[in-house]
Formats: C-alpha cells, sequence, structure tokens
C-alpha cells in the first residue's frame, strides 16, 4: 500500500468523522472509504455495525494488508475489522484475508434508517447487505405502500425488508439459494415483518407467472412493483451461470407484466464494458417507461433521502478499479 493511499484513507476517515460511531438517525451502515473518489484508487471501507470491511480492488505491496488491518483497528479498536486484499498478480480474482477479532457475543447486527439486517462475517462470502444500494432500497421503501412487491434474486431480503417496512400489501422474495430465504426470514423477524420466500430461479418463476397470469387473469398476483437486482453469475452450468444472458426474457416479462414501477440494478462490470446498461434498458423499455438513475451509498447528507440523479450521470471520478453498479428506476407511463 502506497504512503498516497494511506493518506488518502486518512483523509476519506477524518472527513466522515460524523460516521464512525454510533448511529445516526437509525443507521450504522456506511460507505466510509469510497476509492477513487476519496483518494484512494480501489480501496473501499464499509461499516456494518460493528464490523469493519475493508476491500482492497487494487494489487497491493507485500505488507500492505498488515498496515491497511492496523490503521483501520486504530479508528475501530473495538470493531471486528476484515481486511481484504488481491493478489499481487494483475489479473488474480483472489482475495488475501485478514482480520481483527475483539470480543464478541451473537451474531452482528447491524441498522439501515431503523432496519435490522443480521449481517455475515465469514469473508469468503458476502455480508448480507450490498452498501451501494442504500439509496435504491429507501426508493423502494417510499414506493411499497398499498402495493405488491415482487423481489427477484433477493439474496438476504434486504430489498423485500425495506418494501415490506414501507407498508406493502405482499412482499414476494424469489431466490434458488435456501440459505440465503432462510436468511431473508431471520432479518424479517428481526423487524417483526412478513415476507414470502419462493425458492426458484428468476426465469423458472417469472415464466410460470406468466402462464398464470394467461390462464388466470383473474386471480394472478399483480406486482405493482418488481425489483431486479442479479449477481454477475447464477446457479446451473454453461449460458444458466450467465445471467446477463437473461435480460431479454425480463424484458419480455415486464412488457407483460407492466408493474407500475421497476427497479433494475447491473452488477457485472464484464456485461457493462461492452454495451451500456443505460441504453440497453432505455431501448428494451424506454417506450412503456419512463427511468432515472439512483445515487448508491448513504453519506452524512443524504441519510433517508433517494437522490435520484440525471439518468446519463456519470461518476465525477472513475476509479480504475472499483465499478459501482448502475441503478435505474423506472415508472410506468
Amino acid at each position: 500500500m502506497s504512503a498516497f493511499a494511506v493518506d488518502g484513507l486518512l483523509r476519506a476517515l477524518r472527513g466522515k468523522g460524523a460516521l464512525l460511531s454510533g448511529v445516526r438517525q437509525g443507521t450504522d451502515c456506511f460507505r466510509l472509504c469510497a476509492g477513487a473518489a476519496d483518494g484512494c484508487d480501489g480501496l473501499i471501507v464499509d461499516r456494518f455495525g460493528s464490523l469493519v470491511v475493508v476491500t482492497a480492488y487494487a494489487p497491493m505491496e507485500s505488507g500492505g494488508a498488515e498496515r491497511l488491518l492496523a490503521e483501520v483497528r486504530g479508528w475501530f479498536p473495538s470493531s471486528e475489522i476484515i481486511v481484504k486484499t488481491r493478489a499481487q498478480a494483475a489479473d488474480a480474482d483472489a482475495f488475501a484475508v485478514e482480520r481483527f477479532l475483539p470480543p464478541r457475543q451473537g451474531s452482528v447486527i447491524a441498522c439501515e434508517q431503523g432496519l435490522k439486517f443480521e449481517v455475515g462475517t465469514d469473508p469468503a462470502h458476502d455480508f448480507g447487505i450490498y452498501l451501494d444500494a442504500a439509496k435504491a432500497r429507501a426508493h423502494v421503501r417510499g414506493l411499497s405502500h398499498g402495493r405488491n412487491v415482487l423481489n427477484l434474486f433477493s439474496y438476504a431480503g434486504a430489498f423485500g425488508i425495506a418494501a415490506a417496512a414501507g407498508g406493502a400489501t405482499s412482499v414476494t422474495n424469489v431466490d434458488p439459494n435456501k440459505d440465503y430465504l432462510a436468511w431473508s426470514l431471520r432479518n424479517a423477524r428481526l423487524n417483526d415483518l412478513n415476507l414470502r420466500v419462493l425458492p426458484d430461479t428468476a426465469q423458472d418463476f417469472l415464466r410460470k407467472h406468466l402462464r398464470r397470469m394467461q390462464r388466470q387473469p383473474d386471480t394472478a398476483t399483480h406486482f405493482d412493483l418488481v425489483i431486479v437486482d442479479p449477481p454477475a453469475f447464477g446457479v446451473g452450468r454453461g449460458n444458466q451461470r450467465l445471467l446477463r444472458l437473461l435480460w431479454p426474457e425480463i424484458f419480455d416479462s415486464l412488457r407483460v407484466m407492466e408493474p407500475a414501477h421497476i427497479l433494475l440494478t447491473c452488477n457485472d462490470k464484464y456485461f457493462r464494458s461492452r454495451k451500456s446498461f443505460v441504453d440497453l434498458v432505455q431501448a428494451e423499455l424506454g417506450d412503456h417507461y419512463r427511468f432515472w438513475r439512483l445515487g448508491t451509498c448513504l453519506t452524512t447528507d443524504d441519510v433517508s433521502a433517494p437522490n435520484a440523479v440525471n439518468l446519463r450521470w456519470t461518476a465525477a471520478v472513475e476509479d480504475p478499479h472499483y465499478v459501482e453498479p448502475v441503478v435505474l428506476a423506472g415508472t410506468l407511463t
């Protein structure tokens, strides 16, 4: 890790001192360092309650992980800290991990806008809630009152929790991984909310739902808000794993279902390097929906604001190692 990166990290943490301890407006989940925007190319520091996760997407020099751990531990002496760094080879995908584990009891429970989430602590996996979808969750929560909500690729259910907290009439979470669905139900219990979970792939669910709509138009559920937040890879082999190939089927389904509102995210860097996700969505659904981009992480200035931005918005500072997801909200015209 270069001295430049250390200096940038220190500036980022000092500039966000209000987020370093305690709970602000019911939230203790924040991005404390956002890569190039904070002068630290490829360096992301996320706080999930009592857990702090440092991820260095750029290759680092020998000993960089240990120095990062020592630096962050100085700011968070009582937090569990995980530091993940890429191997020195530029094309390596694997992460090395350093950890600081102070004594603690039970699971890590983090809060976002008054909602509680169980956070995983295994660095080999994701942590259960993505902070760069925080403003999208605020958007979903604000839209959901009295609506039937479909949450595809639901993972640990964070969007579903936001929808239920917003007063949704029903929330259906679809994911093929039963462990993730069980995680969703634990999050629901933490917040005294009700969710429906279905162990199914998004493509199979959509096909069955469209058949129900055709055969039983009066009784099939009409979803007013559909959330599509796929990972880069799914279950199965070959093309079944390449979820970017599913987008045409999703667009076809949305045109038939005609929900009043949709939320689409794209986290697939390879896909986005080949074509513009914004242009693709506009070409496929622009005749039916008005779209705008949503911001990503909560900050000291907009803890409760969805923060919509222009559809053609691009980051003022592009990070060469870390790319935030594109988050699009759409309203039926």
